[in-house]
């Protein structure tokens, strides 16, 4: 037998090395691949919601263990399997306990993808050159898994296709449940693995000689990357300037445009660090003035995170903004003016690491601590608690902007596990409630906020909402808008089920064609098949806006959508296949 397994194995050369190298990691897939499998269509329910922290455990310790390995071929140390097995087991338990313990799985994920580059010189002295050609060579190859999964995509549907076609056989079920998933979270995985080069390959070439891919790269950083970030590094400070003339923060501008440049224009940084790209004259003059050009946008940065965090407090995102801002800053003043010798590339990704790691232990308790603490001080403020802690029986409402921070933190904690915060604030406030029967609704009406309207960060408190592509949305009447959402139906088979959104307690799926919306003990349902057929619509791409449709109207709640494009396509005489693009639009729903 064993001989009969050899012999298999010697027929397929690189797939007996990627198992020898990565036996650990190839099992860590397997395993995920068959969990997916078997739940996939389970994940979106709450009973199941386990096996999803269990997935992602898996996908961390997959890159844990490669890790692993990396590190122990740059150390000459043999490998460990045990050791890489037990901290399977490990990140597994951890994984499977992370909702109590708050923890960010997928920043641990971040953190681990972070370090895969540094992995080869883990604990030896500084090489700048081997890590760039190590970690250049490791993201070009997740490049070709990615452009290989996407073309074994497209193979799989055409020959579905074809074989409905010309034979009536429907193997959309099987590529959709089975095919799929081991193409991209098995087969996908050991193609990467296989054309990671070995830790200590020669690097040499990149003085003098560089190959195909290492010069596509540096040109891209070279001709693409660096103009395009020193263009836009002068547009920011133009716009710094207008901030600081007009004396105005503007709302939820600021990161949007900052992140990317600071993210990208790092990356330009590190891709130019090789001596046969940075010797160009481009490439001098963005690197030379990069780090004092990324001190501006990292410190309007930390102003628009500082000014949202004192209006409406912690979140995960202004967490995870803070330490983007941590981190550009630390890097500028260690890179533009620390000393040359310690200026090693592989502190840009590990202190990213860093940070993720610690914010994903953290931002949970961080936030709630912060959601909680605003909420008690707006309820005194907003004139509904005393200072004492006392609530009156009819709290009368003296200051509405306090109001409206108090409900926005009262829905944020109710909607991230926060209830223990709430019940603490109100604890010997005189307004009880039996823990296992109130509602969000019957807290907030105790407290006097049930009609209190909140302005989101679209502009809910305006008749008009305008889109990305400035079509006007009737918002009057509704509190909450979300969007833009797509629903696919397939035209030649059942579409598997599809999970639009989810939030507070609103959740909507789709399943062929047909729309699902669930909130407490309602539950409405849309079909768009019927609506496409009204439509009368033939094999094109029609471009809205549409009127709008209400699902749910009463006078308590109302859900309504709004649909701004529509695919339609027709296949030999079977049910229209379309994409819907489309925004819902809510009332009186938590």
């Amino acid at each position: 037998m064993a001989e009969n397994v050899k012999r298999w194995f010697t027929r397929f050369p690189d797939l007996g090395a990627v198992l020898t190298r990565f036996p650990v990691t190839i099992l860590c897939m397997a395993i995920f691949t068959c969990l997916f499998i078997v739940f996939k269509d389970q994940l979106n329910n709450d009973a199941y919601e386990m096996v999803g922290r269990l997935l992602l455990g898996l996908l961390l310790a997959a890159y844990v263990t490669v890790s692993m390995t990396l590190a122990g071929e740059g150390r000459g140390t043999p490998r460990k399997f045990v050791l890489q097995a037990l901290a399977v087991l490990g990140i597994c338990g951890l994984a499977w306990v992370s909702k109590a313990l708050k923890l960010n799985l997928f920043m641990l994920i971040g953190a681990a993808v972070l370090l895969l580059g540094n992995s080869i010189l883990w604990r030896r002295p500084r090489n700048d050159l081997h890590v760039w050609d190590f970690t250049h060579k490791l993201w070009t190859g997740a490049g070709f898994a990615a452009a290989g999964s996407f073309i074994f995509m497209l193979g799989l549907f055409a020959i579905s296709s074809a074989l409905k076609s010309l034979f009536g056989v429907n193997m959309n079920k099987l590529v959709e449940d089975i095919i799929l998933p081991i193409g991209f979270g098995f087969l996908a995985p050991i193609y990467w693995l296989a054309v990671l080069p070995p830790v200590d390959e020669d690097y040499s070439e990149l003085y003098e000689n560089p190959g195909f891919v290492s010069k596509a790269v540096a040109f891209m950083g070279t001709w693409l990357l660096s103009p395009l970030t020193l263009i836009y590094a002068l547009i920011l400070l133009a716009y710094s300037f207008k901030i600081v003339i007009a004396g105005e923060l503007p709302k939820g501008e600021i990161a949007q445009l900052t992140t990317p440049f600071l993210l990208v224009g790092t990356t330009a940084w590190l891709v130019l660090d090789p001596p046969f790209a940075k010797d160009k004259w481009l490439a001098r003059v963005f690197r030379r003035f990069w780090w004092l050009l990324s001190i501006p946008a990292a410190l309007m940065l930390l102003t628009a995170v500082w000014v949202r965090v004192g209006e409406y407090g912690f979140t995960p995102e202004r967490i995870l903004l803070s330490a983007i801002v941590v981190w550009s800053l630390g890097l500028a003043l260690w890179f533009g003016f620390g000393p040359k010798e310690k200026r090693d590339i592989r502190f840009i990704p590990g202190a990213a690491a860093g940070l993720l790691v610690a914010a994903a232990f953290s931002v949970s308790w961080i936030a709630q601590h912060s959601q909680g603490a605003r909420f008690e001080r707006n309820l005194i403020a907003a004139g509904i608690m005393e200072s004492s802690g006392k609530i009156p029986a009819a709290p009368q409402i003296t200051n509405m902007l306090a109001a409206r921070h108090a409900k926005g933190a009262f829905q944020y904690l109710m909607q991230n596990d926060g209830q223990s915060k709430i019940a603490k604030t109100l604890d010997g406030s005189g307004a009880a409630f039996d823990a296992d029967t109130a509602t969000s609704k019957d807290i907030l009406a105790r407290l006097g906020l049930i009609a209190v309207k909140i302005p989101n960060r679209k502009g809910m408190m305006n008749s008009t909402y305008y889109n990305d592509t400035n079509a006007a949305i009737p918002v009057e009447g509704f509190e909450k808008i979300f969007g833009v959402h797509s629903l696919y139906r397939s035209s030649f088979a059942d579409s598997a089920e599809q999970i639009l959104f989810s939030n507070g307690t609103l959740k909507v799926t789709a399943h062929d064609g047909k729309a699902r919306f669930v909130t407490g003990e309602l539950e409405a349902y849309f079909d768009f098949n019927a609506w496409v057929k009204t439509q009368n619509f033939g094999p094109r791409d029609i471009e809205g806006p549409f009127d709008p449709i209400a699902v749910v109207d009463t006078p308590a709640q109302g859900i309504s959508l709004f649909i701004t494009n529509i695919q339609v396509s027709n296949h030999d005489g079977d049910e229209a296949g379309f994409s819907v693009s489309f925004y819902t639009l809510t009332r009186g729903i938590d």
